[in-house]
């Protein structure tokens, strides 16, 4: 275990600090570990297993506020080559950059920040500066799992767009085949031939006729929602809703269809009231609104007790009902802008959670065209706004119950999401739809990842994915100096796009393309030369200082590829 006073670490030079010890904290952590890294973790309220795991992996462990000058002084900010914030407020995470950058101007920043727009500016305010989003990094890798064969990943490299798209090697346009995934799960790096390839494509595919009508049909089923609160099909739709959202109001519709019925029968057979008459008296008893031109004054005693009693019974179903009723319309239930999730909608994508990766994930949904409805248990969740602005129905409702999951269409849904917070909720959620939708493709998000590997084989279910796991490749591999384009979800793993810089005192000066390819795990998608841009250049080609490369890798295959290169490279060179 490895550790330090605090002056000795005030005193370490190139080494990576990392503010904020989640899962998202300690899955970076270990990957700069293993990329040989030295690590100093800050770490205000972390849990004392994740500070433990820490240590264990050899960092030193500083306790304080990340955002103090001394905490960062204390944790070597002053030699340190890299800050990695991975703490959630963005609040937080901009004031320990600017605290970091005033500290050491030369280090590099790596944040963690929500808002993308913020983080642009932000990296424009900073000389060295990467600001990345974990749900942005993840959602990908979701939408991938949901869509399966019917979703296309757009990449942009140099200023052109790239898409990942499964196909065949032979088609045109396929620029590098990325990964074949067989039905057992095996996954095949980089293969010269095949079909049904997930394949790197020039062009945007999102473009062509197939994604435009898949376009057109998300447009169609989430428009449904708005056209059918107009006119008296909408207030029907908007009260089949209710009902199907809670079954407290079926039940008490049920009793008071029940005393209706059964008390136009007594008033039909006992009186000389008609059975219009008997349908009419009924009702303004019940209601208690009775205009006195029907009454029970000259009845038999019972019949008149039945009449009192009905007027008590149902005057308080009635009202109750009211209340009832009234109560999901003012929570929202079925969402503040009166969406209807459309009985007819099918094929749909269901998204159970609307926080930061939920949003992420029906924001690639939508732009690929796919309907997809959304159920939030936070009626004042921040997240909601922006994603009915995209047109998506949304239910408030517990995603857990299967009264909520009827609600939307889970019998007639192609995949569920279950993105929450709460890995438990995540799980009940998934065994629940499943149960009511047995060819329902499900997507569960599960913070360890260990766990998600062993939910996805104990449970049968389709795809775990951990944010934390997916995101913190990204993270390490920024804090060495590498840009991140991209990553994109195969099979069980992760491919990372990194742009790579051969600068003056680089080891991959001199080296050729083919030492950093000489491993299964990567390959150089992009030689940039000045002005000349060369797709999958050849294998011989020598590097030379200038040059820029994008490359795709696995992470590990993304430190092998650097370490072959220096191991390369030219003796004598500085």
């Amino acid at each position: 275990m490895r550790e330090q006073s605090a002056t000795g670490m005030e005193t370490t030079q190139g080494h990576v600090i990392v503010c904020g010890l989640d899962e998202l904290g300690l899955n970076t952590l270990e990957e700069l570990r293993r990329l040989g890294e030295d690590t100093i973790v800050v770490a205000d309220r972390a849990d004392e297993s994740f500070v433990t795991a820490a240590r264990a992996m050899g960092a030193a462990v500083v306790r304080g506020s990340y955002t103090d000058e001394r905490v960062l002084r204390q944790a070597g900010i002053h030699g340190a080559l890299a800050l990695v914030i991975v703490e959630t407020e963005d609040v937080g995470n901009l004031h320990a950059a600017l605290a970091a950058q005033e500290l050491n101007p030369a280090v590099r920043i790596v944040v963690r920040m929500f808002n993308q727009d913020l983080g642009r500016r932000l990296e424009d305010l900073f000389a060295d500066c990467h600001v990345l989003s974990s749900s942005a990094i993840a959602a990908p890798a979701f939408v991938s799992a949901a869509l399966h064969h019917d979703w296309d990943q757009r990449v942009e490299v140099a200023g052109r767009v790239l898409t990942v798209h499964e196909g065949s090697a032979r088609e045109p346009h396929v620029i590098l085949p990325l990964a074949r995934v067989d039905p057992d799960g095996t996954t095949t790096l980089f293969p010269e031939e095949g079909e049904d390839l997930l394949c790197l494509v020039d062009g945007d595919l999102s473009q062509r006729p197939e994604a435009e009508q898949r376009r057109r049909l998300a447009e169609t089923n989430n428009g449904i929602a708005r056209t059918r609160r107009l006119g008296a099909a909408g207030v029907a739709g908007s009260l089949w809703s209710l009902l199907r959202a809670d079954v407290r109001l079926r039940w008490l519709l049920m009793l008071l269809l029940a005393i209706a019925a059964i008390s136009v029968l007594i008033f039909y057979v006992f009186t000389d009231l008609g059975l219009v008459n008997s349908i009419y008296f009924t009702v303004t008893v019940i209601s208690t609104t009775g205009f006195g031109d029907i009454n029970l004054r000259d009845a038999p005693a019972a019949l008149k007790l039945y009449g009192a009693g009905l007027m008590l019974v149902g005057a308080a179903v009635l009202t109750t009902f009211y209340v009832f009723v009234t109560d999901a319309i003012v929570s929202a239930r079925v969402g503040r802008i009166g969406s209807v999730i459309d009985s007819q909608m099918s094929g749909h994508i269901v998204v159970c959670g609307v926080g930061s990766v939920g949003y992420r994930v029906i924001e690639e949904i939508v732009r690929a065209g796919v309907p997809v409805v959304a159920v939030e248990l936070d009626e004042d969740s921040n997240f909601l706004p922006p994603v009915r602005s995209l047109g998506v129905p949304t239910l408030i409702g517990d995603a857990k119950l299967t009264e909520t999951l009827a609600a939307l269409n889970i019998e007639k849904a192609r995949c569920v999401v279950a993105a929450t917070d709460d890995d438990v909720a995540n799980l009940e959620t998934a065994l629940n739809a499943q149960a009511l939708n047995p060819d329902l493709r499900v997507v569960v998000r599960i913070f360890d990842p260990d766990l998600a590997a062993r939910v996805e084989r104990a449970f049968d279910i389709h795809t775990c994915r951990s944010v934390a796991a997916l995101a913190a490749p990204t993270f390490a591999i920024a804090a060495i100096g590498e840009r991140v384009l991209a990553t994109t979800s195969v099979g069980s793993g992760v491919l990372v796009f990194a742009q790579l810089d051969i600068e003056q005192d680089s080891p991959l000066a001199g080296a050729a393309i083919s030492t950093l390819e000489g491993g299964p795990e990567g390959r150089v998608v992009l030689l940039m030369r000045g002005e000349q841009r060369t797709w999958r250049p050849p294998r011989e080609t020598v590097l030379a200082v200038g040059d820029e490369l994008v490359v795709v890798a696995t992470r590990p295959g993304l430190a092998r590829m650097l370490d072959d290169a220096e191991a390369a490279a030219p003796r004598g060179r500085s």
